[in-house]
């Protein structure tokens, strides 16, 4: 057995939870919800010895770790809101995204020397989670919309979301800066980076638009959910054809 079997585990328990969830075992979902969580989270801490030495970039491998992320969220939000939303309906795009990373190719690319610094592995990790937080406001505003009881109970996930996301733009400046002697590249992973952080940038912004009620902020929420993947998901894809270690 090797260590992936700990990410086929995590993922059957995410659809657990997702199935848990629609019989209307809320308790049985999120107990399913934390313990996908706690095997994804070991699966995390293993892919560090994946080269057969520890290499921490193979713990912030984006793919891997956004559904450890929004499962995380979950957890927090469930535990610390007030608010009696169905956190555990999360489960559906917490599996997509946990199927996502079993089809994908789970060896490390082998780490380049100005990716074997602590900034990088910061970067990855508030850039991932942020992006976590802002799929699952997405879900939520949408779920509000198809269920008509539209609310803004998604609005704590995009200021957290950016907030870590805006730590994500300064610790990826530094990295930047050590590996390529710049903070900025005009090339399509800044820009996509940006094009995430303006978009919700501007939803903070829209409180000052009397227009904009909780239905169209819920749909702007909702639509952020297409923005990310569609600025996010793209290197992802290109990056299934390098060579790997590990798997």
């Amino acid at each position: 057995m090797t260590i992936h079997a700990l990410l086929y585990a995590a993922a059957a328990m995410y659809a657990a939870a997702f199935l848990l969830h629609l019989a209307g075992k809320g308790r049985g979902s999120f107990a399913a919800l934390c313990s996908g969580f706690v095997v994804h989270t070991a699966y995390q801490v293993t892919r560090g010895w994946i080269a057969g030495i520890f290499i921490p970039n193979g713990m912030f491998d984006g793919l891997f770790l956004i559904s450890w992320g929004m499962a995380l969220a979950v957890i927090l939000s469930k535990l610390l809101s007030d608010s009696e939303m169905a956190w555990e309906s999360a489960a559906a795009p917490i599996f997509l995204f946990a199927v996502l990373a079993l089809v994908y190719p789970k060896g490390l690319i082998p780490p380049t020397p100005n990716k074997l610094t602590v900034w990088a592995n910061i970067f990855f990790l508030t850039e991932v989670t942020g992006q976590a937080c802002f799929y699952l406001a997405g879900w939520f505003a949408a779920v509000g919309i198809f269920t008509k009881r539209v609310t803004n109970n998604y609005h704590s996930l995009i200021v957290w979301g950016f907030v870590l996301y805006s730590v994500a733009q300064v610790t990826g400046a530094l990295w930047a800066y050590i590996g390529w002697a710049t903070t900025f590249r005009w090339g399509s992973r800044h820009l996509q980076s940006a094009v995430i952080w303006c978009y919700f940038a501007a939803y903070l912004h829209l409180r000052f638009l009397p227009r904009w009620g909780a239905r169209e902020k819920s749909w702007y929420a909702a639509a952020g959910f297409f923005v990310v993947a569609f600025n996010s998901l793209g290197s992802h894809l290109h990056e299934m054809g390098f060579p790997r270690i590990g798997g």
